[in-house]
């Protein structure tokens, strides 16, 4: 397996709003709106980019149960 193949499947891949907005179903002001409350993960700043954690999408997918 090549490097590239490794991280394509990386649950820490950074994933962008839109992928986000997309995943999950949801507005870019409904996720902003709840990362303020606290409620969502914080991004990460890349310049003036954002990107979350594939993995922690996939824990909000989750649900509580998975807490």
């Amino acid at each position: 397996m090549t490097a590239t193949q490794n991280n394509f499947a990386s649950p820490d891949k950074l994933v962008s709003i839109k992928t986000v907005s997309e995943t999950l179903c949801r507005s870019r002001a409904s996720i902003y709106r709840d990362i303020q409350r606290g409620e969502f993960p914080k991004p990460i700043k890349l310049g003036a980019s954002s990107r979350w954690r594939l993995s922690d999408l996939n824990k909000l997918m989750e649900g509580p149960e998975a807490a």
